[in-house]
């Protein structure tokens, strides 16, 4: 990837340890996926108008874009549960695919915990990189020369006007890998 989200990892790093901190170990599993729905809930709020105000340059429209985040996740805060209970989608996920793994997990399985944690990190890269993404659209890109200045890929001109589809897209260029290596460089640090 071209754009360094250290920060944005080190931050969800220290999230998921105030989260361990502050919840049981029953709790815990549960608070972490809450969070994964939590932030894409609010993106997809934000979607249907996020294309809506113009910059001159994306880094303006990058911290305009994560103030107006703040803004709307105030919003979902208060229905996220009721969310959560009617088992809304969100891109190509919804609650109920992570019921088991909360499960396993809470019941002390450490795998099913390693992989709810992995899976938080990596939808906070992922909905890192689309705003990084917007910003650079709004900022005057167009959407396909945006993908190759994050990812330095190439792809054909293509419809997307959809939260799932850049979501998707990016995953299939190897947001996954770029995680896996911040978590070589994090376990590197820590020797």
């Amino acid at each position: 990837m071209n754009v360094d989200l250290t920060s944005t990892f080190k931050d969800a790093r220290q999230l998921i340890n105030t989260w361990q901190n502050r919840y049981s170990s029953a709790e815990y599993p549960q608070k972490v996926i809450m969070n994964i729905f939590y932030r894409k809930y609010t993106i997809q709020k934000m979607w249907p108008t996020i294309f809506n105000t113009k910059y001159s340059n994306w880094e303006t429209a990058y911290s305009n874009l994560k103030i107006k985040y703040g803004e709307v996740s105030l919003e979902i805060n208060p229905v996220l549960e009721t969310k959560l209970k009617a088992n809304d989608p969100v891109t190509s996920i919804k609650f109920s695919d992570f019921t088991s793994y909360i499960q396993s997990a809470a019941s002390g399985n450490k795998e099913a915990l390693k992989g709810i944690e992995y899976t938080y990190f990596l939808h906070r890269i992922f909905d890192e990189l689309i705003l990084i993404w917007v910003a650079m659209v709004v900022s005057g890109e167009t959407k396909i020369n945006a993908i190759a200045k994050i990812t330095r890929a190439v792809l054909a001109e293509m419809p997307i006007n959809d939260y799932a589809v850049i979501e998707q897209i990016f995953d299939q260029l190897g947001a996954e890998k770029y995680l896996q290596t911040l978590f070589i460089k994090e376990m590197q640090n820590n020797l």
